[in-house]
C-alpha cells in the first residue's frame, strides 16, 4: 500500500515539474523570438462571466424560437 502512495506522489511531483519547465521554456522562447514577456490573461468577475452566460442564453433562445407567421398551406 505504501508503495503505491509513494508510486502516486512521485508520478505528481514529475508531471508539476515537468508543467513548471514546460511553461518556463515556452516563456523564454517567447522572449526570444518578440522581445518581451506574453500579458497575463484577464480574470473576470462571477458576474461578468454570469453576464455574458446570460446574453450567450438570450442569443440562443432567440436563434431557436419559432418563427410566428402564416404557416404552411396544404
Amino acid at each position: 500500500m505504501k508503495k503505491n502512495r509513494i508510486k502516486n506522489n512521485l508520478i505528481y511531483y514529475w508531471s508539476v515539474v515537468a508543467r513548471i519547465t514546460t511553461g518556463l521554456v515556452c516563456h523564454i522562447i517567447h522572449f526570444g523570438k518578440t522581445g518581451k514577456l506574453p500579458c497575463k490573461r484577464p480574470k473576470y468577475s462571477r458576474e461578468e462571466i454570469r453576464e455574458e452566460l446570460k446574453k450567450i442564453a438570450e442569443e440562443v433562445e432567440e436563434k431557436e424560437a419559432p418563427v410566428e407567421g402564416p404557416g404552411p398551406r396544404e
